[in-house]
């Protein structure tokens, strides 16, 4: 059957249509648009008029290219940005009348189970420890475990555009502080031994393309994340902006979006990770 998922992120709307046979998941299209939906939601706990228009726009031709794709069940997903807004339903009010779908507003703790199903999907992990690690513009999903079955999981307010609204441009070693102080206590019992780090989300998949070209099963070594990072960190984001594969809209949060991986990383001991396309989008089509 083919399905479709659009996930209406913090910093981006991302569509997913796949035909979804004998638990998996064979892409048709995958597609984003950023549009900061959760801009401000930090510190005013409600979504823009802005956010909401931008975002029905993105969400309203999405559809449209899912629905002429054949899709015949989509569903939508909305994350950390409406599970703070106090004007959420008002959201989900416009969606349905402008789009006819029905948002479903998901828990952390759900947002972590499907990333990390959609991560097990990929025949390369069957068995395998993982720890897996998603940070979106809202949220940072850890999820530990084997054999699709979790052991630890946690969703913690540690996303690039959160993390980017806080401390603005030119603090890194001071938002490195911070998420070390944070994820000290968070990881205490997440430990990698034998296992394989997983890093989901546009963040990381923007720096394996900055380094090699690719993204799925891509591995990025500590070495090369603290680089990419620091040398991002020291340019003026106007020129952020022109380094190749570093989407333009992007290029303000990609920092603190790779800080929380690097110091991640740090604290687990990791000295590499592997990029996995399968995240949420993948675990929401596959739960049916």
């Amino acid at each position: 059957m083919r399905r479709a998922v659009i996930d209406i992120g913090t910093n981006t709307v991302k569509v997913l249509v796949a035909d979804v046979q004998q638990g998996q998941a064979v892409p048709v299209l995958s597609k984003d648009r950023t549009t900061r939906l959760g801009e401000g939601v930090n510190e005013h706990q409600h979504l823009s008029a802005a956010a909401i228009t931008r975002t029905l726009q993105a969400i309203d031709e999405l559809l449209a290219e899912a629905k002429a794709l054949g899709a015949a069940n989509i569903i939508a997903l909305t994350t950390s940005a409406c599970r703070e807004a106090a004007n959420r339903n008002e959201f989900f009010d416009a969606v349905r009348q402008k789009c006819g779908l029905e948002v479903q507003l998901i828990s952390g703790d759900r947002e972590a189970e499907l990333i990390f199903h959609g991560v097990c999907s990929d025949p390369e992990w069957t068995g395998a420890p993982l720890l897996v690690m998603d940070v979106g513009g809202g949220s940072a999903e850890f999820i530990q475990g084997r054999d699709g079955k979790m052991e630890l999981f946690k969703s913690l307010p540690l996303g690039a555009l959160r993390l980017t609204e806080q401390f603005g441009e030119g603090r890194l070693a001071e938002l490195r502080e911070h998420l070390h102080a944070i994820l000290r206590p968070a990881l205490a019992r997440y430990k990698i031994g034998d296992g394989q780090m997983i890093g989901t989300g546009g963040t990381i998949s923007t720096f394996a393309r900055m380094e090699w070209g690719a993204v799925d099963r891509v591995k990025i070594s500590r070495e090369a994340l603290l680089e990419s990072v620091q040398r991002l960190g020291a340019m003026p984001l106007a020129e952020r902006k022109k380094v190749s594969d570093v989407p333009p809209e992007r290029a303000d949060i990609i920092v603190a979006g790779g800080a929380v991986f690097l110091v991640a990383m740090e604290l687990l001991g990791a000295i590499e990770l592997t990029v996995s396309v399968r995240n949420l989008r993948y675990g929401a089509l596959l739960a049916g």
